[in-house]
C-alpha cells in the first residue's frame, strides 16, 4: 500500500515539471549598460563593513574547555548619508 500511494504521488508531481530547451544565443546573466543604470542616489543608509573572526577552542585558567566559535568584529561602522543644501 506504501508503494502505490509512493507511486501514485510520484505520477501526478511528475505533470508539475516542466523543461524548455536552452536558448544559448541568450547570456545566462543579463548584462547591464552601466551608462544606463541609475546612480544610488536614493541610498540613505550605508550598511557597516563586518567581518567574522575565528577563535580557537582554549582550556581557561578554571581548567574549562571553551569551545571555538565566531566573533563578529566590525571594520567599518555603518552610518547615514544625507544628500541636501
Amino acid at each position: 500500500m506504501r508503494f502505490l500511494s509512493l507511486l501514485v504521488m510520484v505520477i501526478l508531481l511528475s505533470g508539475c515539471a516542466s523543461f524548455d530547451e536552452p536558448d544559448f544565443d541568450k547570456p545566462l546573466i543579463p548584462i547591464v549598460d552601466k551608462k544606463e543604470s541609475k546612480p544610488q542616489e536614493d541610498k540613505v543608509w550605508v550598511e557597516a563593513k563586518i567581518s567574522r573572526m575565528w577563535v580557537n577552542p582554549k582550556v581557561d585558567e578554571n581548567g574549562d574547555l571553551v569551545e571555538g566559535h565566531y566573533k563578529n568584529v566590525v571594520l567599518e561602522q555603518g552610518h547615514w548619508v544625507i544628500k541636501g543644501n
